[in-house]
C-alpha cells in the first residue's frame, strides 16, 4: 500500500507534524453511473475531515446532478464532448479556456483523481495542487499516473466493488481509515425540482434501456414484471433514451396496459426526486438504475451480462443485486424481489 500521510506540498508544514489537507478537489469526470458510484466519498471525507473543503471537477450535464450533493463546496463542470462532437471547434476551444480558469482558481491540499485515466490525469495536472491516484493495473491506460504525485497500490482495490473501490482510493490518498458503515450518496431529493412527469398514482420505474444491448432483460419479462406491478396498484413508468429505447417503451406499455411513457426525459435533478418518490425501480445494469438507489428509492438491479460483484448497487435504501453477468436473470428471482421490497415498505 502506498504510504497516506501527506507528504511536501500536499499540506505539510516544515519542521512539524504532517496536516492534513483542507482544501481537496476530486477528480471523477463521467460517466453518470460511475460519478454516482464514486458520491459516497463525500460523506466519507466530511466526516474523516470535518474542516476541509470539498470541491469536485466533473463533465457537463453530469454537474447538474452533483449541484444536489450535501457537503460539496463547488462543482467545475467541463464542456470536454459536446462540441468536438458537434464539430465546433472554436467553440469547444473557449469552453475549454473558461473552464480551466475556473478549475485553476484556487490552489488544492491535494488532487484525488478517482478515475485513473489519461483524460482525467491531465485534468487534475491542470488543476493547482499535488495529485494522488491510482496505480496502473494491467488493463490501465499507459503512462497517466506519470502525471501523479503519488499513487495508491492497485493491490489495495483490485477485486472490490467500484463503490469500494472509490471510498478506498480517497481513504489511502486523504490518510483517513476506511469508514465501515453503508455508502452514504447525500443526495437532497427535498431540493430537486418538481417534475411534471411524476404519475399521480403510486408507481414504479421500470429501466429497460442501457448502453449496450447485451445488458438489456426480456421484453416479454419486463411486460409479466408490469402486470403484476399493475395488479398491486402501481402503475409503470418506462424512460427512453434514443428512439430505439422509446420503440421499446412503447412496445412494453402496450403489453401492460397502463403504463407511462414520458414525452420527454426528466433532467438529472428532476430524476433524483422523481425516483426518490417511486415505490419500487426495477432496472438493468444503467446510470439511471444506480441513481435510483442513490436517490432512496427501493432498487432491484439486474445483471445480465455485467459482475454484480463489482458493478452492484449499494446503497443504504433497501435493494437487491440479482444475476451474475452470464444471461438473462430468471423472471421468478426478479418477481419475488420485487414482492419482497414492496412488501417491505
Amino acid at each position: 500500500m502506498a504510504d497516506p500521510s501527506p507528504r511536501a506540498g500536499s499540506g505539510a508544514v516544515a519542521g512539524g507534524a504532517p496536516q492534513r489537507p483542507q482544501r481537496i478537489l476530486i477528480v471523477k469526470l463521467t460517466s453518470l453511473g460511475d460519478v454516482i458510484k464514486a458520491l459516497p466519498v463525500v460523506d466519507d471525507i466530511r466526516r474523516a475531515l470535518p474542516g476541509a473543503t470539498v470541491d469536485w471537477v466533473v463533465e457537463r450535464p453530469v454537474d447538474r446532478l452533483l449541484a444536489l450533493c450535501e457537503g460539496l463546496d463547488a462543482v467545475i463542470p467541463l464542456e470536454l464532448r459536446r462540441f468536438r462532437k458537434e464539430r465546433r471547434y472554436g467553440a469547444a476551444l473557449r469552453a475549454a479556456l473558461r473552464d480551466l480558469g475556473q478549475l485553476r482558481a484556487r490552489r488544492y491540499d491535494c488532487i484525488v483523481d478517482l478515475q485513473g485515466r489519461r483524460k482525467s490525469a491531465i485534468v487534475a495536472a491542470l488543476a493547482r495542487g499535488p495529485v494522488i491516484g491510482p496505480a496502473p493495473g494491467p488493463s490501465s491506460e499507459p503512462m497517466y499516473h506519470r502525471l501523479y504525485r503519488r499513487t495508491v497500490d492497485r493491490a489495495s482495490i483490485d477485486g472490490l466493488d467500484a463503490i469500494t473501490v472509490n471510498r478506498v482510493l480517497a481513504a489511502r490518498a486523504l490518510g483517513y481509515p476506511l469508514p465501515e458503515r453503508a455508502p452514504h450518496f447525500g443526495l437532497r431529493a427535498a431540493a430537486a425540482p418538481a417534475s411534471d412527469l411524476a404519475p399521480q398514482a403510486p408507481f414504479a420505474v421500470l429501466v429497460h434501456g442501457s448502453s449496450r444491448p447485451e445488458k438489456t432483460w426480456p421484453e416479454a419479462d419486463w411486460i409479466e414484471l408490469g402486470l403484476r406491478l399493475s395488479r398491486r396498484g402501481l402503475r409503470c413508468l418506462l424512460p427512453w433514451g434514443d428512439a430505439g429505447e422509446r420503440a421499446r417503451a412503447l412496445r412494453l406499455a402496450a403489453g401492460i396496459g397502463d403504463a407511462l411513457v414520458p414525452e420527454r426525459m426528466p433532467s438529472l435533478p428532476e430524476w433524483v426526486g422523481l425516483l426518490g418518490a417511486a415505490r419500487l425501480v426495477v432496472g438493468v445494469d444503467s446510470g439511471l438504475t444506480h441513481l435510483a438507489a442513490a436517490s432512496g428509492a427501493p432498487t432491484i438491479a439486474i445483471f445480465t451480462a455485467t459482475s454484480a460483484a463489482i458493478f452492484r448497487v449499494e446503497a443504504d435504501t433497501p435493494h437487491r443485486n440479482l444475476g451474475d453477468g452470464r444471461g438473462p436473470v430468471p423472471l421468478s428471482e426478479v418477481l419475488d424481489a420485487a414482492d419482497a421490497l414492496l412488501a417491505a415498505s
